[in-house]
């Protein structure tokens, strides 16, 4: 570590900032370099795109200036990276300079996925994923006076963009391939309550369906479904998911993965003096052991301030994955932790699952709002794998992170009835029908009626 002088960040969103930012608290004596896009500025908040998007928030405001990094001597570079020289340890940018390190951290996140269908380069048709992506969307749809936009992909993003486009008087059909919206991350009985109410907020809704085309003369006229039915739109908005940014790292020779950059648990590369993390890198699930993607923004973060702390010696393991989600469509809130039931029946998990109503507030109040728990448990272990939330509230959603902690902690069903959460009527369920220990309840009772006690 007395060598550790010279370290390069490529890219500046949750992981790659943070992974700088972090290295400088620790060791001011350092001298960090950030590389990244030429527009690039400051450190967005990319949860924040969907609201600049529909204008319900300013770039600005989503946007944490260049001042955190210039007070702490981090030099920022705004020329892309095109090379990485590991025999020379040294990084090339597009301009021709090079930059030495004596450790590197790959940041370089992900990156739409393209939809291999004709008409997705017509003017009208987008992908979100940065501030410009979503100020060309929202100066399209009011220079336009867009009144029928198509939205591909009803996952957490796709749910919040139709939400908040919606709001603005549009009308919006929602496309889906497969037979549930986010699908992967909730059971069909969850699913469906979020579809009904898709429904009622006047979204139309279109399921088991994929976008055969796009056309228009000069810009986005229609889309053709997979049925052949032709739907008008002035504007395509697409949110089928993203894939790893992995090109700078595969040129370098660095190991893949099945689904990403391949890391170890402390989120090193294939080559000592290079870590990565955030979207960029494939990463282990804390129920299977399998590898999967991560491209939530808390992964990137925590991973950022690990990979600070691992360059400066302080091994810090970054613990295997449950994938934590929330996401919102007008009053409705859903979340959801661990691996669904779904998911168990496919990785041949014998699992058991609990549903559970109630009410964010105590009976009496007349502001109570139902919500909705579910529970997945192992049955052999008895222990907790997975977690559902669908509320009318926004309060109950922060109880996904209960559940994950209780999974991380390996809690059962037993262990889980005890739950004693901090009740007030304006603040919490009634005790007496607090959702996540009845819901366990449930499950430790089923286990008794299997396995009674002799």
């Amino acid at each position: 570590m007395d060598q550790l002088k010279r370290i390069v960040v490529i890219g500046c969103s949750g992981c790659g900032a943070l992974a700088a930012r972090t290295l400088k608290k620790l060791n001011p004596s350092l001298h960090v370099t950030i590389i990244r896009e030429q527009k690039e500025i400051g450190l967005l908040t990319r949860c924040a795109t969907p609201y600049i998007c529909c204008g319900n928030v300013m770039v600005e405001s989503s946007y944490k200036d260049d001042d955190i990094f210039i007070k702490q001597g981090i030099q920022l570079v705004n020329v892309k990276a095109v090379g990485i020289d590991r025999k020379e340890k040294k990084v090339t940018t597009a301009d021709g300079k090079t930059y030495p390190y004596d450790k590197l951290v790959l940041a370089t996140g992900a990156k739409p996925i393209t939809l291999p269908v004709s008409g997705v380069t017509l003017p009208g048709a987008f992908s979100l994923r940065t501030s410009d992506d979503a100020i060309n969307i929202l100066h399209w749809m009011n220079s336009k006076r867009v009144k029928n936009v198509v939205l591909i992909g009803a996952g957490a993003i796709g749910i919040e963009v139709a939400y908040l486009t919606s709001r603005h008087g549009v009308k919006v059909i929602l496309v889906e391939m497969f037979e549930h919206v986010m699908q992967g991350i909730l059971d069909t009985d969850m699913s469906e309550e979020v579809e009904a109410y898709i429904r009622e907020q006047g979204v139309d809704l279109r399921l088991n369906q994929k976008v055969k085309a796009i056309k228009g003369e000069k810009e986005v006229e229609k889309i053709v479904l997979s049925s052949n039915e032709e739907i008008n739109a002035e504007m395509v908005i697409i949110s089928a998911g993203t894939g790893p940014n992995s090109e700078l790292a595969e040129k370098a020779g660095l190991e893949m993965g099945e689904l990403g950059l391949k890391v170890d648990n402390y989120l090193r590369t294939s080559d000592p003096d290079i870590y990565a993390g955030g979207d960029l890198i494939q990463y282990q699930s804390y129920i299977t052991g399998k590898p999967i993607l991560g491209q939530l923004r808390p992964n990137a973060v925590i991973g950022g301030r690990i990979i600070a702390k691992n360059i400066l010696g302080y091994e810090v393991k970054f613990p295997p994955l449950l994938n934590s989600f929330a996401t919102k469509f007008f009053d409705k809130s859903i979340a959801g932790t661990g691996i669904t039931e779904a998911e168990a029946k496919r990785e041949n998990i014998d699992a058991i699952s609990v549903t559970q109503s109630s009410a964010s507030k105590h009976s009496m109040m007349r502001e109570k709002k139902p919500y909705t728990v579910k529970l997945v448990f192992n049955k052999k272990s008895e222990k907790i794998i997975g977690g559902q939330i669908v509320s009318d509230d926004e309060l109950p959603v922060k109880h996904i992170d209960m559940i994950a902690l209780a999974i991380r902690c390996g809690l059962s069903a037993s262990d889980m009835t005890t739950l004693r959460c901090a009740g007030q009527p304006e603040l919490s369920s009634d005790p007496g029908v607090e959702p996540i220990s009845l819901a366990a309840e449930k499950a430790f009772q089923d286990f008794v009626r299997k396995n009674p006690k002799k």
